[in-house]
């Protein structure tokens, strides 16, 4: 564990961007840890994340224009969630684009299929945006207090710093698998579905 804290400390800016580009939240938490030790500036940390979330977005949002329909159209895997996103969008819009990063397991397909719809640019761009600046410090700010929680209870104490990394990467890898298991579940019932309609 020790390993990754020397990493981020190192390369912390760089990780943080290229993390946040995709799905972030460890690295991005993992750096407020670094920040409470003293590696990395938090302030930093927030404004980076921002950054590498609003630009990674970006790009999925105008693929999504451009080529979306026809690469969604390659994946039926993909069937289930792009209808639930469709429904989402008529019900919540605005309130999907600001939290979509927010949703484990929708966090890259969501902008490519709101790229396929009629929001506008400056709209997505706007509320994006909002929903980042609001995102990056969650997480942030929430290794940065992590640590300095365990900072406050156990003095002296650096070899419990493995454990508080590896606490914050099972919880994010329990989010994924969890993420990953709801996806499976779908593409099994889309199956019997289509089976059904099959032998009908």
């Amino acid at each position: 564990m020790h390993f990754l804290v020397d990493l981020i400390a190192q390369y912390g800016y760089y990780m943080v961007f290229v993390g946040t580009l995709l799905e972030g939240e460890t690295v991005v938490a993992l750096a407020g840890f670094a920040a409470f030790q003293g590696h990395l500036h938090l302030s930093i940390i927030i404004l980076v994340a921002i950054a590498g979330a609003v630009i990674g977005d970006q790009c999925f949002f105008y693929f999504g224009r451009h080529k979306g329909k026809k690469v969604l159209a390659k994946h039926p895997e993909w069937h289930a969630r792009v209808e639930k996103i469709h429904v989402w969008m008529e019900r919540y819009r605005d309130w999907l684009i600001f939290g979509s990063r927010f949703m484990y397991g929708f966090r890259a397909i969501t902008p490519i299929v709101i790229g396929t719809s009629n929001v506008s640019r400056l709209r997505y761009f706007i509320l994006d945006t909002l929903g980042a600046i609001f995102w990056a410090p969650l997480f942030a700010f929430g290794g940065y207090l992590f640590g300095g929680a365990i900072g406050h209870f156990v003095r002296h104490a650096r070899r419990i710093e493995g454990y508080v990394v590896a606490t914050i990467i099972i919880v994010a890898l329990l989010i994924q698998i969890a993420a990953w298991i709801r996806r499976r579940r779908e593409r099994m019932l889309e199956g019997e579905q289509q089976d059904s309609k099959d032998k009908q």
